[in-house]
Formats: structure tokens, sequence, C-alpha cells
């Protein structure tokens, strides 16, 4: 008979519905029925895609006798990581207090009221190296429980302690004036500096396997090239910023004859840099260089699916070769945000490079992979699953994606494609496919590009690869889909979605045209601005579903952070869900159509999130910021706060993302107690990003996304109006951070000053341009 996870709405635990251990889900009454029994919770904490999650469920909950002794001596509850991240959190501070290290599945021991008192992660039916058995664990852990109280009391107690004292400890550490404004332009430098010391020149990414997409950091370093004045007009000038905030330093460099841009371009530089991977010394050219050798390879790698798009969730190499194979929805919303932000700097550099090929190769394959493999109708689902079953019906890490030398001869040898022979992917069922020619073809300054001479990925031989290799793998059993709609992840791939469909010149019939999943990934050819209209459409719809899941009657305005066919999922949505909510509704308001499509993306109702989200999550006292990751667990009241961006932006980072947009929309609504003003944005942006100063150059890899917004803080450029032809050039520069309709600024008479009909104004926060007719115009007060 199934137990209670039969009703949940995790994928995750309705996968061990059928087990014999008699699961609980996370509720007071569970905890209640521990006390009552007086025994110890075991509480497993994991997620669908997680590989070891899975050997362990098979390996010992679906034993019998393991089962019993399990039900007999504990009160087991199971717990989706992703639906409850707090709880999560919690827990994995434990872990790693106790044992130095973290990790999923995460097995946690603790008292009816929920304190740890002993934690692990994966244990084995039977001991193994140093591992114990999970039995011996089990029967360790409850003989202690009721032999030895008095340790178990002494131990939750320290655990209780050393929790709450760390929850504060982040905040606590940050002096108050570091806090009050964010970083300069100086302390920018010294953060991308210290990032590229840890650059693999060889391979790209930083540090050693394994290796993780670091996608928020390349966009820091992206934005740092253009405050650098890498894209201006012949590398010279850069955008001019507020010096009131420190630009006047990069921008007199910027403007010099001898820019590096400058003299890159006129050596015939500019266009390989980056195809060896070795730095220059020079900070400009090397964050271009650190972006483009960690980009190519990537897209050339066998972490990134060269058959249907996407990447995984990480590489097991340095090389990018052997991914571990899960695709997570918010590792590839990053992805497309990063690479449409490298395609419009590669655009200003020069717009018939091969790197601007490859970028856009990248937007184009990763938005479709997004809509045809990751999506639903009304939103982007969480992931797909690293296992599958194989050609013998056991359940096998890669069997869906890899080859055997037979297989891969199906498709021959004339493309682009190719296996690759890593011992990494040494217990794998075969080879993974990669593109690593595209590391030579960028590298080989002989070899033309051009109409004549198209790129390897386009020439009918690996088309013929692709839809041969794609052939072969439609034929197999296809890993599991975890159908979660995630508010954060979601939101985070309806950005990128609208992103790109803005890059690639999304016309007026967006909201009205195209299917979901009606077209393949991989197609990278010249029906680019059909793409554009597929991705609007769908970035539209889905956040209008988000916001009417959050508008609902039953829920009102009360953000949760999942739903599942619908319904929601245990937890609220926390300041991350919130903030990347926000974001997504702004980004996509800048669409054609948006008014008609997503009447919720209007500037009042943002306005109103923006201040519901402040009320919810920020509190400021004594002038320093107090910010709350999460609203609290009803059980163990977790209000801790985190400002390291891991896997995804952190909840403080996000937040200063969609204040700082807010700020520029020009979104004002009123408060309790005050006017939240466009002015008073601007302010708490900068709290919020002050907070980075204490990490900035000692640990730039884990605050890349807040390191990003810094230097965006430092010039924000919004370029207003309705012309679809001047809105489409300023979607594609560098130096944008949003295009609205009006100003926002107030003329002389009071009233915000219009733009006229067929033009665009810049503005740079209460500075604006004479209105410009010309794609021309633009681009010139653009670039200074």
């Amino acid at each position: 008979m199934p137990n209670e996870l039969a009703t949940s709405t995790s994928p995750y635990l309705r996968a061990h519905a059928d087990n014999p251990v008699d699961w609980r889900m996370w509720t007071k009454d569970a905890l209640a029925e521990a006390a009552r029994r007086d025994v110890p919770l075991l509480i497993s904490i994991g997620y669908s895609t997680c590989h070891w999650c899975h050997v362990m469920a098979h390996e010992s909950f679906e034993d019998e006798a393991l089962a019993a002794l399990l039900n007999d001596r504990f009160v087991p509850v199971k717990i989706d990581r992703e639906e409850l991240p707090d709880i999560d959190s919690y827990y994995m501070n434990a872990l790693q207090a106790m044992t130095g290290q973290g990790g999923w599945p995460m097995t946690i021991f603790a008292t009816p009221a929920g304190s740890p008192f002993y934690a692990g992660t994966y244990f084995p039916p039977s001991p193994r190296g140093n591992l114990p058995s999970f039995t011996q664990v089990l029967t360790a852990v409850s003989q202690t429980w009721t032999d030895r109280r008095d340790e178990v009391d002494q131990m939750t107690q320290r655990m209780d302690r050393g929790l709450a004292e760390m929850a504060d400890a982040v905040t606590s550490a940050l002096p108050a004036e570091a806090a009050a404004e964010s970083l300069s332009a100086e302390e920018l430098d010294a953060a991308a500096a210290a990032l590229l010391d840890s650059y693999d020149p060889a391979w790209g990414g930083f540090g050693p396997a394994p290796k993780f997409p670091p996608m928020m950091n390349i966009l820091q370093l992206l934005a740092a090239f253009v405050r650098l004045g890498g894209t201006a007009e012949e590398g010279g000038g850069g955008s001019v910023g507020d010096e009131d905030r420190g630009r006047a330093a990069s921008a007199s460099a910027a403007e010099a004859d001898d820019h590096p841009v400058s003299r890159a371009r006129a050596e015939g530089r500019l266009g390989w840099l980056g195809a060896d991977g070795h730095l220059s010394g020079e900070l400009v050219l090397d964050c271009l260089i650190a972006v483009r050798g960690t980009l190519a390879r990537i897209a050339a790698g066998g972490m990134r699916d060269q058959v249907r798009g996407g990447i995984a969730r990480y590489s097991v190499d340095r090389q990018w070769f052997v991914p571990h194979f899960e695709k997570m929805l918010y590792d590839n919303a990053l992805y497309l945000r990063a690479v449409v932000a490298w395609a419009k700097v590669e655009r200003a550099l020069d717009p018939g490079s091969k790197w601007l090929a490859l970028a856009e190769r990248e937007v184009t394959d990763t938005a479709n992979f997004l809509i045809s493999d990751l999506s639903t109708d009304d939103g982007c689902i969480a992931a797909l699953d690293a296992d599958s079953l194989n050609a013998h019906g056991v359940s096998e890490e890669g069997a869906a994606y890899v080859f055997t030398p037979e297989e891969f001869a199906e498709a021959g040898q004339a493309g682009l494609f190719g296996l690759v022979d890593s011992p990494a992917g040494g217990e794998l069922s075969g080879q993974v496919v990669a593109a690593v020619r595209i590391i030579d073809w960028l590298g080989m300054e002989d070899v033309p590009f051009d109409a004549d001479h198209p790129a390897p990925w386009d020439i009918d031989a690996t088309r013929a690869q692709r839809e041969t290799l794609a052939a072969i793998r439609a034929r197999r059993a296809q890993p599991a889909r975890d159908e979660k709609i995630i508010t954060e992840w979601n939101s985070l791939a309806i950005t990128a979605l609208a992103e790109a469909a803005l890059y690639k010149g999304v016309g007026a019939g967006a909201a009205e045209s195209g299917t979901a999943g009606a077209r393949e990934p991989g197609n990278t050819g010249a029906e680019g601005s059909g793409d554009a209209e597929e991705w609007g459409q769908a970035a539209l719809r889905f956040w209008s579903a988000m916001h009417a899941r959050f508008d609902s009657t039953d829920q009102p305005a009360d953000l949760r952070r999942s739903f599942t066919d619908g319904v929601a999922g245990p937890g609220r949505g926390g300041l991350a869900d919130w903030a990347q909510f926000i974001t997504a509704g702004i980004t996509v308001g800048q669409l054609p159509g948006a008014a008609a499509s997503a009447p919720a993306a209007s500037v009042p109702t943002l306005a109103g999130l923006g201040a519901r989200m402040i009320d919810l999550f920020i509190d400021e006292e004594d002038e320093v910021l107090e910010v709350s990751d999460s609203l609290g667990d009803e059980i163990l009241d977790v209000r801790a706060s985190d400002p390291v961006d891991n896997t995804v932006p952190s909840g403080r980072s996000a937040a200063a993302e969609a204040v700082l947009l807010l700020a520029e929309l020009g979104a004002e609504t009123e408060r309790a107690d005050e006017t939240l003003t466009a002015g008073r944005l601007l302010d708490l942006r900068d709290g919020l990003l002050g907070a980075y100063r204490a990490i900035a150059e000692r640990a730039p890899r884990g605050c890349g996304h807040g390191l990003w917004q810094a230097e965006r803080a430092l010039a924000p450029v919004r370029v207003a109006g309705r012309d679809e032809e001047l809105r489409g050039s300023a979607a594609r520069n560098p130096a944008v951070t949003l295009i609205v309709e009006t100003t926002g600024v107030p003329g002389p008479d009071g009233t915000t000053i219009e733009v006229p009909d067929g033009t665009a104004i810049v503005c740079r926060g209460t500075q604006c341009s004479l209105p410009v007719r010309t794609v021309d115009e633009l681009e010139r007060l653009l670039a200074r």
C-alpha cells in the first residue's frame, strides 16, 4: 500500500510512495508522532535528478528488512530540497558543521523537535571503505537515543546554538559602513582581477575539476569589459557613467588612443583573442579572453548537448568533456542569459566574427532546448534526470546520451561532431559527443568565414550527423522529467527567453504567434526572427501563467515556491522567488505586445510586487539592512540570510537586480510608512550590494551575480521610445540596462518628458539626451 508520499506535489517524493518505508512528509503531525512514540526523526533530503539519491533508494529504501528497522525505531521523513530550500539549507549547515562536507542524499537524525544530532550523506547497504552500512548507522543511532539520551541532548543544544549563530554570522560580520553603498569601479576591477587569478587558460572556467558552469561570473566579466571601454567605437569610448560613482578613472583610460582593444584591433589580434585561452595581462582584454575561452570550450565540449542543445549540471573533468548528465533549468537559464550578453558584446566588436556566430548558435540552441525539452504549456519544468534505462533495462547514468563507436559510425565522420575518449567517462556504457574542432576553427585566421564558408555546425555533413544521432537517441528510454514549476527557476528561464527574443529581434506578433514545443533545438540557420517570435511568445505566456497562480483566489497575494500540475507545493516563496518573479515581469514588459498579452507586467503592478517583497524580506534599522532569505518555517522558524551566489543567485543579489530594474523603470508605490520612490530604490539597491564589499576580492567566484549587479549599478542606461527599429537596436547593445516607453524624467512643467514618435532618448539617471531618429545616432549616443 502506498505511503503518505503518494499525495505529494513532488515527483521526487512520489517516486518513494511505494517504498516499504513508512515515509512521512515534513509536517507538524510527523514531528508530533515522533514525540508521542519517543523516537528520533530520520530526515532524508534529496531531489529527483540526484543520482546517488536513486542509488540509496534502490539499495536501502526498497529493502524490506531495513524498512522494518527504520519504521520501528524512527519516524522517517522525506523532503524535496527544491520545494523546501530553507529547510534543506538549515540541515545542510548542520551536516557541514558535523562532518565538514555536504551533499545529497542528505541523511539527518533529529529529535522530535527537529534538532539535528547526527548527520551524513549516502550510506551503502554493506560496509564500504570507511563508510559503515546504513543498517549499522540506524542501529547505532537508535541505541544512542535509547541508552545515552544525555549526550544527544547536549549535542542538540550545541547544534541549535551553533546553527542560530551561523544564521546571523554573515550579517554580523559586515561592517555597518560597508553596507551603505555599492562597490566602486576600482573595487570591481580588483574583484575581476582576483577572479582571473583562478582562470584555467588551457580549458576555460575557474578552478580545478569538477567544473560547474560559471555563468554569473561570465556576466560579471562581460559587464566589466563594457565598463572598461571594450565595446566602444574603435575600443576607445565606453559608456559615460555617473561621475559621482567613480567612473571617471575608467572612462579616461578607455578614451585614450592606446586603449588595449584599439591596439588589439590595429594589430589584427582582436579576432583570435581567447582561441588559445592565454591571458594578456591587460584587465579589459583578459575579461574578454576569459569569457571567450570559457564559453567556447563549454560550447564545444560534451557537457553541452551537441544533439539537442542545453547543458548538463557540471563537467566531471577539467576539459568540459564528460558531464554529470542531469539537466537543470537554472543552469540552462543562466547559460542563456550569459550567451545573450556575450552575443551583444561580440556584435559590438565585429558583427561578422566567428565569435558572434558561435554565441548566436548557443543562444538559438539553448532557447529552443528550453522550450522543446524543459517546458509545459504554462511554464518551464525543474529538470531532466541523469539516469535512464539502458538497452538491458537497467537504470544507468548517461544511458540516453552516450554512443558506442559502432552507433556513432552511422552518423559518419565528415561533420563537426566526434566522440570524446576521456578517462573521466570510463564507467559509462558509451562515449560522449563533442564538437572540439570548433576551437581550432576559431583560432584559424586563414580560414574564411562568409556566406560561401559557413560555420562548421552549419554544413550539411554536421546537420546529417545531428539528425542521425537524434534519431538513435529518440529510440531509447528517455530520462524522467521533474515537472515541478519552481517560481525562482521558472522566472530565471522567462527572463532569459525574453532577453533572447529581444536580442534576436522579436516582432510585434510575438504575443500571438508560435506554439511551445513546435521547434526542435539545433536550428541555427537564418530563421532567427521566427525563433524570436516563439521565445517571446513563450516568455509572455509563462509569466502570465505564473502571475495568475500568484493572484489566485485561494492564495491571495502569496507567492508559492512551486507548483505541480497546478497544485501549490508546501513552501512559500522566498526572497529569491519574489525577486526573480519581479525581474521576469520587468523583462517581458519590454517585449512587443506585452501590454495586451501580459497586462500584469505593468509598472504599477510590478511596483506593488516590489514593495511587497521589501516589506516581507528587508528591514532597515540604523541605516543597516536586515535581509531574510525566507519567511520562516512553522516548525523550525528559520530565517537565515546567505549572500553567497551558489548554483543560482542568492536572494540578496537577486533582489538587487529587481530593485535596480524597478528604479530604472521609474516604479513608485506607497508603502505603509513611505513612498517608495526611484531614489529610495537606488539607496536600497546600494545597501543590498554593499554586502559584497567584504567578499568581492577574496571570494569573487561566490558572488558573481552580486558583482554583475554592482557593475550594472555604476552606470545604468535606459533607452526610451516606441519606435520598433530603435528599440531593436537598443536591445542588442551591451550598454543598455532597460528599454522603456517613456523617460520617467519630469520636464519643466512637472510631467514626464515624452518621446516623440519615431525617436528614442537615452537616459542615464535623470540626464537624458535629445531625441534621435536613426540607429546610427542611437549607437553613437550609447558608445559615449
